[in-house]
């Protein structure tokens, strides 16, 4: 029952998809040398989003949403083994990140929080997976893999953070907190081009 619900969940919330391609005018209108806040983070990433979202035919909501949920769309965010980190520059998250490395423990690292699994199984150097625009294409990437597994459903987006076989009740929760994100990201979205047909 609740898998059945979560899809239909899931099911409603794609029909908001749509409105996220009119996030393309946001990426111009957002003065990126203002301070942002975190609401207006995904935005600023947006443009970065935007091919690898269309070479991998994953869903921009969804993509932007999964960031969101990841990291706060924070560039240098670190995870090791659960604990988190908020580094402030990109070398102090290399160091972060290579202590972690050289200690054999698992990491996620960047605006996908990209696992060092991935990392060590393709030889992915640490500089480049802290460069954003790169970050957010590899995640992308991984995103796109669970989506041809499991199609565009709840289980692909769980299985991003939580591998199903291990534990799915938290695979599940995952989801559900995500496509809230997504919610809320095509919402705002229709309520900001409602407020700009008025002021036209």
């Amino acid at each position: 029952m609740q898998t059945r619900q979560c899809t239909h969940t899931f099911a409603q919330s794609l029909l908001l998809l749509g409105l996220a391609l009119a996030l393309l005018a946001l990426s111009a209108k957002i003065s990126f040398s203002e301070p942002l806040k975190a609401t207006e983070r995904t935005y600023a990433w947006l443009p970065w989003f935007i091919q690898p979202c269309e070479d991998y035919h994953v869903p921009l909501a969804l993509a932007l949403a999964i960031a969101r949920q990841e990291s706060g769309t924070r560039p240098w965010v670190i995870n090791v083994q659960g604990q988190d980190f908020s580094p402030k520059s990109a070398e102090e998250a290399l160091d972060i990140a290579d202590q972690a490395q050289r200690a054999g423990k698992s990491f996620d690292v960047g605006i996908m929080q990209v696992n060092s699994y991935w990392l060590k199984k393709y030889h992915i150097d640490l500089r480049e997976i802290l460069d954003p625009q790169k970050n957010i294409a590899m995640g992308i990437w991984i995103l796109a893999r669970e989506i041809r597994r499991y199609g565009l459903t709840w289980k692909a987006i769980g299985a991003y953070h939580t591998p199903l076989a291990r534990n799915p009740d938290r695979a599940r929760r995952y989801a559900q907190t995500v496509l809230a994100h997504m919610r809320s990201i095509c919402d705002r979205d229709a309520a900001r081009r409602a407020q700009e047909a008025q002021n036209f």
